[in-house]
């Protein structure tokens, strides 16, 4: 199988749109990633930082915002799908009902500040 998918085909003027619009980050958090692949998102961000302002971290932004836009659906179906999974795991190690709400909760509550 080849590791090159079909690319979907847009404009230059879409791609900037999407993807190369000038972006204040006041909170920033420290995100990892390969060395090949914060060489190919500079050499982006050079193409279209003069008359765009394209940053590296906007451009790394944009791609991780779109991305989770256009799989939202998705995204939120493993979720809810991994959690009835979870629920079930729990039910079947004889947590109660009661329990299982309680550990539900907490996970919300841990998920909203960590945000």
């Amino acid at each position: 199988m080849s590791s090159k998918k079909k690319q979907k085909q847009v404009s230059v003027e879409e791609y900037i749109k999407t993807y190369c619009q000038e972006k204040r980050i006041r909170g920033r958090y420290a995100v990892y990633i390969s060395p090949e692949a914060h060489l190919n998102l500079r050499k982006i961000a050079r193409l279209f930082n003069g008359k765009h302002h394209t940053t590296t971290s906007s451009l790394a932004d944009s791609i991780i915002s779109c991305h989770i836009e256009t799989y939202s659906d998705l995204l939120n179906n493993a979720y809810t799908e991994d959690s009835r999974e979870f629920m079930e795991w729990l039910k079947d190690r004889g947590f109660s009902e009661t329990e299982n709400e309680e550990i539900e909760s907490e996970s919300c509550r841990d998920n909203d500040s960590s945000q």
